[in-house]
């Protein structure tokens, strides 16, 4: 397994990302996804968000989500940036089959997977990974992936915060589930 220097060594350059969910994915699946995105692209990176499959139009307002690209409706372009990347970061899931036809291509694929997740029993797939059962979301282990492993807070901006206070406040019930914690309370801006 990639340890965290060696994938902060790697984010120092501009890298080709691919960003992914789980199919049919939610509030978390596409706020976490996009949160990421609206980081990396901060950063220099070519990153990309590819859903397996379509989501909720009430979604449809998350700053980045233009830039998103449908696998089932775009299969040619996305099968090219899954070919492409140096990096594809698997969020909201532990399995590919969770990812429907892609999780073949993300398989195959020669880029580093990094894994941010909290859910149970993870698939041995990825390269790097950043999982929490305890968390209440993805979207909150994105925010402390950024903010304590990539000691990087001064990048959680407007786009960045909404996208992942939308999967956090998606995933805990707007904040009533148990696994709602002050640490969750605790995530913002810079």
């Amino acid at each position: 397994m990639l340890d965290i220097a060696s994938l902060i060594k790697l984010l120092a350059q501009p890298q080709k990302i691919v960003i992914t969910t789980h199919h049919k994915p939610d509030g978390d699946a596409m706020g976490s996804s996009l949160g990421l995105y609206n980081y990396l692209i901060q950063q220099g990176h070519h990153a990309r968000v590819i859903s397996p499959t379509d989501y909720p139009e009430f979604l449809n307002w998350l700053p980045g989500n233009d830039e998103v690209i449908i696998y089932t409706e775009h299969v040619q372009e996305a099968t090219e940036l899954i070919a492409a990347a140096d990096m594809i970061f698997c969020l909201d899931f532990n399995a590919l089959n969770r990812i429907n036809e892609m999780g073949e291509l993300v398989g195959e694929s020669n880029a580093l997977k990094i894994m941010i997740d909290h859910h149970l029993e993870p698939q041995d797939f990825d390269d790097y990974r950043y999982w929490d059962i305890n968390a209440c979301a993805t979207a909150q282990l994105i925010y402390t992936f950024i903010v304590e492993e990539l000691n990087n807070k001064k990048f959680i901006n407007k786009d960045v915060a909404t996208c992942l206070y939308t999967g956090i406040m998606t995933d805990s019930a707007s904040f009533s589930l148990p696994k709602t914690t002050a640490a969750v309370h605790r995530c913002r801006p810079y």
